[in-house]
């Protein structure tokens, strides 16, 4: 089976954290040393970071700094050992934690066990799917594509910054209610393929719920502290044959404005993918 990786930066909507995490301030002089020069801190004893997905490897990436102190982790409820990311010498782009687990539904949550700092950088994840000589097929669906539909469509219009988008074209809405609908077919032999959905987070976006078919749905958060485009707004994997639809829906008024940018479906040929 094709392995992919999936990379979270720190302000996708899918990493969910607690109170007691902030955005990472352009006044620290090391901030370009992280990814996309963007991180999340905790400084609060107890502050939680989580992320459920479908996969199998992933690793917790951020810094070792001198300021920086113990925590762990649990893996479906299993727990860690304590580790430290206090350094003398500070370290970036380090693997706070990771595990190789078996391919399937996972949760991880990462605790600050001090006063002191934690910071994340990003997080990754493995995926497989299809037969094992198969080679993986990435296909690209744009915002304009007529698997996209946007109810109503009065709501839906070009959004703000769109010259950072995919192709320089997306959707953004501001009004609650607003809707969404992809609709995808992934295939008809086996039953691990997975859709991503990009758009970009900021201090004027909002929550949405999404959902894959008649799956439990979800309740995410575009609103971060900084604009950021091309951000996992949603990832689902091991979807099952057939035709599936996606659906998003704005939760509540914004002064700003949600946008989505475009999908990425993965397949493989035994899956009947081209």
């Amino acid at each position: 089976m094709p392995l992919f990786t999936t990379v979270l930066e720190d302000t996708s909507p899918m990493i969910i954290y607690s109170s007691g995490w902030v955005s990472g301030s352009s006044a620290d002089s090391s901030e370009d040393q992280y990814s996309e020069a963007s991180f999340t801190v905790s400084i609060a004893k107890g502050s939680t970071m989580s992320i459920s997905f479908y996969g199998t490897f992933f690793a917790i990436i951020g810094a070792k700094r001198s300021n920086h102190g113990p925590y762990h982790a649990t893996v479906d409820g299993v727990l860690s050992d304590t580790f430290t990311g206090k350094s003398n010498t500070s370290e970036f782009n380090q693997t706070l934690y990771s595990s190789d687990t078996s391919l399937g539904s996972h949760n991880v949550v990462l605790f600050n066990d001090d006063n002191t700092f934690i910071d994340v950088d990003y997080v990754t994840f493995q995926s497989s799917i299809g037969e094992d000589d198969d080679p993986l097929i990435v296909n690209t669906f744009q915002d304009t594509h007529p698997a996209f539909d946007y109810s109503p469509s009065s709501s839906w219009g070009i959004p703000n910054n769109v010259g950072s988008f995919s192709g320089g074209s997306g959707h953004g809405a501001s009004a609650p209610g607003a809707v969404l609908h992809f609709s995808f077919q992934v295939g008809w032999v086996c039953t691990r393929d997975a859709v991503a959905l990009y758009g970009p987070v900021g201090p004027n976006s909002t929550s949405y719920t999404v959902k894959i078919d008649d799956l439990t749905p979800q309740v995410l958060n575009a609103n971060k502290q900084f604009y950021r485009s091309h951000q996992i707004l949603f990832f689902a994997g091991n979807l099952g044959k057939g035709e599936h639809s996606l659906e998003l829906t704005l939760n509540s008024p914004s002064s700003g404005q949600f946008a989505i940018d475009f999908a990425n479906v993965y397949t493989t040929p035994s899956l009947g993918g081209t």
